[in-house]
């Protein structure tokens, strides 16, 4: 049941929400401009012409292939052009799409612009910061931006997310953790493999609206990521960072039942936790390095806990060194305040972003209190 403007001004720190949003969001929103354009329309057609110029790369190499003679020489040509062919199409498709591109670039940034300043008025009288782009832009579109065949409008993109960055250190946590994979992934392989793998494919991550603050002397960050699914709905995940109570000497994961572990991309050893009480194992799996700790950190009064804040959906957990890491999946995109696309907004996006933040925080909140964390910085033992 959607949460109306009671119940979110009844969350500490929401009081007033209501007219706050009438007085001081909605002239900022009044100045988004809005365009009459199908978002998923522009995406499949860009997306059409990047797949295009891959397959006229594909086939353009295996004919060389094919008709180069044999010998050390045209090996050698062969492994010079690969990298030279692959970016010549892709800058192609890029020059032939930069009119669309530039439009959706240029006025993407002014609305992000925007929603920062909108998002950063909702969260002042929490004590929270907004972070826009946590870990700033990609590393994929970084590297496209450095490249010199580039067109202005990507390097002027990069620059704008890195300058809407921060929480660098919070999503270095969560991709160490292994949440930064889809929830299907599975990857073989030596540990080092399995690290570099985890590390290129998280850098790739869109992650986007991110918080961190403190909630009753606890200090947390969080920020929701994007799993594209071929020919389904996005799945977003909420992720949370948390300290842990003690400092951990092991690893533990935790899932919901019918979903998939997250990856250990140190490829540690880990073993089923069995907690006695059979009441959840048609809800949740538990596995770890070191039993004793793994018990003692999430004991079923704590994973009972973690399953009523999942709502019965699919949800995640990691324990490690000195941080908690959770991750809610939903397919509802949290925080979408406006369309970066089409400019479009509503005061069911006013109140629903609202909603959204006022239910994380809550999260927080039960998170922090199910596992007595101290209300101070610096919670992990010496």
């Amino acid at each position: 049941m959607a949460m109306g403007w009671d119940e979110i001004e009844s969350h500490a720190g929401f009081a007033g929400a209501q007219a706050r949003s009438e007085a001081e969001l909605r002239p900022l929103l009044d100045k988004v401009k809005v365009d009459s354009i199908d978002p998923a329309r522009q995406t499949k057609i860009i997306s059409r012409a990047m797949t295009m110029a891959f397959f006229a790369f594909g086939g353009t190499f295996f004919a060389l292939e094919l008709f180069l003679p044999n010998g050390a020489v045209w090996e050698f040509l062969r492994f010079l052009l690969f990298p030279v062919l692959f970016i010549a199409y892709m800058a192609i498709a890029l020059f032939l799409m930069r009119g669309q591109l530039a439009k959706l670039v240029v006025e993407a940034q002014a609305r992000v612009g925007i929603k920062g300043e909108v998002m950063n008025r909702i969260t002042a009288p929490l004590g929270v910061r907004y972070v826009p782009a946590p870990g700033g832009a990609p590393k994929g579109l970084e590297w496209l931006a450095k490249q010199n065949w580039a067109p202005a409008i990507l390097r002027d993109a990069a620059a704008s997310l890195n300058a809407a960055g921060g929480m660098d250190g919070a999503v270095a946590i969560v991709r160490d953790s292994g949440l930064l994979l889809e929830g299907y992934s599975y990857i073989s392989g030596t540990p080092e493999q399995k690290a570099k793998f985890n590390e290129q494919a998280s850098s790739m991550r869109h992650v986007e609206d991110g918080f961190e603050g403190t909630r009753g002397g606890l200090a947390f960050s969080m920020f929701e990521w994007i799993e594209s699914v071929e020919d389904a709905p996005n799945i977003y995940h909420l992720v949370i960072v948390l300290a842990a109570p003690l400092r951990l000497h092991g690893v533990t994961q935790l899932r919901a039942r019918k979903y998939v572990w997250p990856q250990d991309p140190n490829g540690t050893p880990l073993e089923d936790v069995d907690l006695g009480p059979k009441a959840f194992d048609a809800l949740y799996r538990l596995r770890a390095s070191d039993q004793v700790e793994a018990r003692a950190l999430f004991n079923p009064a704590v994973i009972e806990r973690v399953i009523a804040l999942a709502h019965g959906g699919k949800f995640r957990a990691v324990a490690r060194q000195q941080h908690l890491v959770f991750d809610f999946a939903s397919e509802a995109n949290r925080f979408h305040l406006i369309d970066l696309i089409t400019g479009e907004w509503s005061d069911e996006t006013i109140r629903q972003t609202h909603a959204d933040l006022a239910e994380a925080l809550a999260l927080v909140d039960a998170l922090g209190h199910a596992f007595m964390l101290a209300r101070k910085s610096g919670t992990s033992a010496p």
